[in-house]
């Protein structure tokens, strides 16, 4: 009796081995474990250049260009203060009183 628990676990722990190394995927299809799993890639493609949403052109290094960026950059940075202060708000929030 004990020969055949181990003989059960043993094909157990093989069946388990070929679905996690992908193999069991070409005995039975759509069996693949998780190295079956594509992982996702966000590779940038060549050429392409980051979008940038200050308001002048990304090759503009003129005086009035900088000035321009500094404040949009000034205002990005005041939005994040005021969010920031938002959730800190929503964070330290007093319960209310509840009856029952």
């Amino acid at each position: 009796m004990t020969k055949w628990i181990i003989g059960i676990l043993l094909i157990i722990i093989a069946v388990a081995g070929l679905w996690w190394g992908g193999l069991l995927d070409t005995i039975i299809p759509g069996g693949g474990g998780p190295a079956a799993v594509q992982q996702a890639t966000s590779t940038p493609q060549q050429g392409q250049q980051p979008v940038s949403d200050l308001p002048t052109a990304s090759n503009d290094a003129s005086d009035n260009a900088l000035m321009q960026d500094s404040a949009a950059i000034d205002a990005q940075m005041s939005a994040l203060v005021t969010d920031s202060n938002t959730i800190d708000s929503s964070l330290n929030d007093k319960p209310t009183a509840q009856e029952f």
